[in-house]
């Protein structure tokens, strides 16, 4: 593969800091870490979890990479709004109620419903501001 399919690391967590700063939820500390999951917003400790499979990121991967930066961003953003106790517990709530309902507590969960159309929705504007300041 050529080097140019991949965007550099500096470049990634430019992206990343410049996303949290946006947003004002610049105190979000990012690490990489070894799980199943693309990402995690961890509430109790304000950390933004990656997958190392973001360590490196082909441009192909660029769309995902950022909705879903952005998704986990909106729950740092919820947190921020609600406090981080009280949107841990109306999270939990909501994860309970769709568990009694039968339903998938996360696919059906609307705090996660939201995150994601805010990913969808803005991926592509900060792909072109990216693309315009030379990260990508």
């Amino acid at each position: 593969m050529l080097i140019r399919e991949f965007i550099s690391e500096t470049n990634k967590n430019k992206m990343i800091s410049d996303l949290l700063k946006h947003y004002k939820v610049g105190s979000v500390r990012v690490k990489l870490k070894s799980m199943k999951n693309h990402a995690h917003y961890d509430v109790d400790r304000g950390t933004l979890e990656l997958s190392t499979k973001y360590k490196t990121i082909k441009n192909s991967q660029l769309k995902e990479f950022l909705i879903t930066i952005l998704h986990e961003i909106y729950h740092a953003m919820d947190a921020k709004k609600y406090g981080w106790k009280k949107f841990k517990e109306m999270y939990e709530m909501e994860m309970n109620l769709q568990i009694a309902k039968g339903k998938d507590e996360y696919k059906d969960n609307k705090y996660e419903i939201e995150a994601e159309k805010f990913g969808q929705k803005n991926w592509s504007k900060w792909k072109t501001k990216f693309k315009k300041e030379g990260l990508i």
